[in-house]
Protein backbone atom coordinates (compact mmCIF):
# COMPACT_ATOMS: atom_id res chain seq x y z
CA UNK A 1 0.00 0.00 0.00
CA UNK A 2 2.90 2.35 0.78
CA UNK A 3 4.54 1.37 -2.40
CA UNK A 4 1.44 2.24 -4.59
CA UNK A 5 1.30 5.79 -2.97
CA UNK A 6 4.88 6.41 -3.73
CA UNK A 7 4.22 5.46 -7.25
CA UNK A 8 1.33 7.46 -7.55
CA UNK A 9 3.28 10.54 -6.11
CA UNK A 10 6.04 10.07 -8.48
CA UNK A 11 3.48 9.74 -11.33
CA UNK A 12 2.14 12.86 -10.35
CA UNK A 13 5.25 14.73 -9.95
CA UNK A 14 6.29 14.16 -13.24
CA UNK A 15 9.66 14.53 -14.83
CA UNK A 16 12.64 11.58 -14.46
CA UNK A 17 11.51 8.09 -15.72
CA UNK A 18 8.69 7.05 -13.41
CA UNK A 19 6.56 5.19 -15.36
CA UNK A 20 8.31 5.64 -18.73
CA UNK A 21 10.24 2.67 -20.76
CA UNK A 22 13.43 3.05 -22.30
CA UNK A 23 11.85 3.48 -25.51
CA UNK A 24 10.28 6.36 -24.28
CA UNK A 25 13.03 8.01 -22.56
CA UNK A 26 15.83 7.64 -25.26
CA UNK A 27 14.23 6.87 -28.66
CA UNK A 28 11.63 9.40 -28.88
CA UNK A 29 14.08 12.49 -28.34
CA UNK A 30 16.78 12.21 -32.14
CA UNK A 31 18.84 14.31 -29.85
CA UNK A 32 20.03 11.41 -28.16
CA UNK A 33 20.68 9.02 -31.23
CA UNK A 34 24.25 10.82 -31.47
CA UNK A 35 25.05 9.80 -28.26
CA UNK A 36 23.43 6.19 -28.97
CA UNK A 37 25.48 5.40 -32.06
CA UNK A 38 28.80 6.89 -30.14
CA UNK A 39 27.85 4.13 -27.35
CA UNK A 40 27.36 1.56 -29.46
CA UNK A 41 30.00 1.80 -31.65
CA UNK A 42 32.31 2.23 -28.69
CA UNK A 43 30.93 -0.87 -26.82
CA UNK A 44 31.45 -3.22 -29.84
CA UNK A 45 35.15 -1.78 -30.57
CA UNK A 46 35.73 -2.57 -26.78
CA UNK A 47 34.15 -5.90 -27.39
CA UNK A 48 36.29 -6.38 -30.80
CA UNK A 49 39.24 -5.64 -28.71
CA UNK A 50 38.27 -8.13 -25.49
CA UNK A 51 37.73 -11.02 -28.14
CA UNK A 52 41.16 -10.11 -29.60
CA UNK A 53 43.46 -9.92 -26.79
CA UNK A 54 41.70 -12.94 -25.18
CA UNK A 55 42.43 -15.22 -28.42
CA UNK A 56 46.26 -13.97 -28.26
CA UNK A 57 48.10 -17.02 -28.45
CA UNK A 58 49.75 -16.77 -25.23
CA UNK A 59 46.73 -16.23 -23.09
CA UNK A 60 45.62 -19.36 -21.58
CA UNK A 61 42.66 -19.58 -19.53
CA UNK A 62 42.83 -23.40 -18.25
CA UNK A 63 45.41 -24.48 -15.26
CA UNK A 64 46.46 -27.40 -17.52
CA UNK A 65 47.43 -24.98 -20.42
CA UNK A 66 48.89 -22.40 -18.12
CA UNK A 67 51.26 -25.28 -16.97
CA UNK A 68 52.21 -26.67 -20.15
CA UNK A 69 55.02 -24.90 -22.18
CA UNK A 70 55.19 -27.30 -24.52
CA UNK A 71 53.13 -25.35 -26.81
CA UNK A 72 56.26 -22.66 -27.21
CA UNK A 73 59.18 -25.00 -28.19
CA UNK A 74 57.26 -27.17 -30.74
CA UNK A 75 59.12 -27.49 -33.69
CA UNK A 76 62.18 -24.78 -31.76
CA UNK A 77 59.33 -22.32 -31.85
CA UNK A 78 58.20 -22.15 -35.64
CA UNK A 79 54.51 -23.79 -34.70
CA UNK A 80 54.59 -20.52 -32.10
CA UNK A 81 55.94 -17.97 -34.45
CA UNK A 82 53.37 -18.78 -37.29
CA UNK A 83 50.25 -18.67 -34.84
CA UNK A 84 51.63 -15.48 -33.02
CA UNK A 85 52.14 -14.11 -37.35
CA UNK A 86 48.66 -15.25 -37.07
CA UNK A 87 47.26 -13.62 -34.45
CA UNK A 88 48.69 -10.46 -35.68
CA UNK A 89 47.72 -10.29 -39.50
CA UNK A 90 44.01 -10.54 -38.44
CA UNK A 91 41.63 -9.41 -41.26
CA UNK A 92 40.88 -5.54 -39.73
CA UNK A 93 44.74 -5.07 -40.25
CA UNK A 94 44.84 -6.50 -43.63
CA UNK A 95 42.37 -4.25 -44.58
CA UNK A 96 43.81 -1.06 -43.10
CA UNK A 97 47.14 -2.08 -44.62
CA UNK A 98 45.34 -1.48 -47.74
CA UNK A 99 44.27 1.71 -47.21
CA UNK A 100 45.69 5.29 -47.83
CA UNK A 101 46.64 6.57 -44.23
CA UNK A 102 44.59 9.90 -44.43
CA UNK A 103 41.04 10.69 -43.91
CA UNK A 104 40.17 12.61 -47.19
CA UNK A 105 42.72 11.16 -49.91
CA UNK A 106 40.88 12.44 -52.50
CA UNK A 107 40.98 16.09 -51.35
CA UNK A 108 44.98 15.54 -50.13
CA UNK A 109 46.06 14.55 -53.43
CA UNK A 110 44.29 17.58 -54.87
CA UNK A 111 46.01 20.05 -52.59
CA UNK A 112 48.88 18.47 -52.84
CA UNK A 113 49.26 18.87 -56.58
CA UNK A 114 51.80 21.61 -57.74
CA UNK A 115 49.72 24.25 -60.08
Amino acid sequence: REREREREERRKMGGGAAGRTFSQIWLSDKATYPLIITMTAGMALLGFRLVHSSTAPEVTFSKKNRGNFEHWTDNDGKDASAQGERFRKHPIRNFFGTVKPSIMPDLNEYMSKSS
